[in-house]
């Protein structure tokens, strides 16, 4: 599913984070393309939503099949990030994210799951790596994938 994108910018959101004892303000709107997979539709509403509110464009995915089928068809797609769920049936998040990197290497990649926020709680191949507890707010969301999308990319692609 893709969304109608629209990138005049009504109202600039921001949030403010302490950073030891700088503050920043970080601007969660964007206008990246984003590819999320989760395997419960109510989530990939939610998710689309969110981020289209902010001026990103969004993929959706039901599966891994169907997001790598999206990679397969359509090699020149741009995507800029992916927010991959990781227990999904037939394919999880890992091995969806395995095979992603065989076709784009560099795709930065946030895991979602609700499994804890405490890595040391979660599945080893999600410790080191972007991660959002369900559920999440828009600020959230929008919060991390800036994050992630604002790093260097040897931090941002989130190799297991």
């Amino acid at each position: 599913m893709v969304s109608n994108r629209t990138h005049s910018r009504p109202c600039m959101r921001y949030i403010v984070a302490l950073r030891g004892h700088n503050v920043t303000k970080m601007e969660l709107n964007g206008t990246e393309t984003i590819l999320v997979v989760d395997d419960e539709d109510i989530g990939l509403k939610l998710a689309h939503a969110m981020l289209t509110r902010y001026g990103y464009g969004v993929f959706t995915a039901i599966s891994g099949g169907e997001a790598l089928r999206l990679f397969e068809q359509t090699p020149d797609l741009k995507i800029d990030i992916a927010v991959i769920d990781i227990v999904m049936p037939v394919m999880d998040g890992f091995d969806l994210t395995r095979r992603i990197r065989k076709l784009r290497p560099q795709l930065p990649i946030i895991y979602i799951s609700a499994y804890s926020e405490n890595s040391d709680l979660r599945p080893e191949e999600s410790r080191h790596v972007p991660y959002l507890p369900k559920p999440f707010t828009s600020l959230k969301l929008t919060a991390k994938i800036r994050e992630v999308l604002d790093s260097p990319r040897s931090d941002a692609a989130g190799q297991p």
